[in-house]
């Protein structure tokens, strides 16, 4: 690439990036205002699905962005704990597409914090974890197991606990936490499996191009009758057959190239 070509892309990178962080905090506006209407009338637990869906569909729409989705009549399997793989800022935008009704999520603490879309997050519901007070943490997953129970509805998490940020389609290690939620709880784990963005999306590389995320839902894993003892065995099951299907599923697809398929997509990287 020479250096006017890459001066180009990282201005489109910037530009694109306001225009997103716009629609972002549009979005946030629209779910602290839904929050407000829905908690009023008794039914806060349809909050973030609705925003959910009001952010894909507008950053979809400005972004040309798109999702297509394998098995998606499996998320509607509630109660369950859903988990996915966690890539980057984008993963909002797949948040958006898949996030079906009666959910909530998990999120660190300090994102309460951000005007605007900490305020959404703390009226729709979501359950804010201390990452450095495990104990609290603790109590905080069990209240989000209750209102599972309570709601009959999905809680959706992050196994890997951090965004990788990898520009190949792999996965960190797994945490237990979401696991041991589901034993405890004996309801099932949907797994979730997304090709990697980093073509359309990545801080370091500076892409930010249309294209489309491909996205799979597995078969829902039931815990009837595990328990605690069985969950590493049950982490080590769950993250084999994920990066199995992402090694499947490869890279996401940037309009006007061509698809990157799974031996090309772990060749060596310019930035790993």
């Amino acid at each position: 690439m020479t250096l006017p070509q890459s001066i180009g892309k990282q201005i489109k990178f910037y530009i694109k990036g306001f225009f997103a962080l716009g629609l972002l905090l549009t979005s946030a506006t629209y779910g602290v205002l839904c929050s407000l209407f829905f908690s009023a009338i008794g039914k806060r637990d349809l909050a973030q699905w609705s925003t959910a869906r009001f952010y894909y569909n507008l950053f979809s729409s400005v972004m040309r962005i798109n999702i297509e989705i394998e098995n998606q009549e499996r998320l509607n399997g509630l109660p369950a704990i859903l988990i996915s793989n966690h890539q980057s800022e984008l993963d909002i935008l797949v948040l958006g597409r898949i996030f079906p009704k009666r959910c909530v999520v998990t999120a660190k603490k300090q994102l309460k914090l951000i005007p605007f879309l900490g305020w959404f997050m703390a009226l729709s519901g979501t359950f804010f974890l201390d990452r450095a007070n495990h104990e609290k943490a603790i109590r905080v997953l069990n209240n989000a197991l209750d209102n599972l129970k309570e709601t009959n509805g999905g809680l959706f998490m992050f196994p890997e606990g951090t965004r990788s940020y990898s520009s190949k389609p792999t996965l960190l290690p797994f945490k237990k936490g979401a696991f041991h939620l589901a034993v405890q709880a004996q309801i099932p784990i949907i797994p979730v499996v997304v090709s990697n963005t980093s073509n359309l999306y990545s801080l370091k590389l500076k892409n930010f191009n249309t294209g489309t995320i491909k996205i799979k839902v597995l078969e829902p894993i039931s815990t009837e009758g595990l328990t605690k003892e069985d969950v590493p065995k049950l982490v080590e099951a769950t993250q084999a057959s994920m990066e199995s299907e992402l090694l499947s599923i490869g890279m996401s697809v940037v309009k006007g190239e061509k698809v990157v398929g799974e031996a090309e997509a772990l060749l060596p990287h310019e930035a790993q």
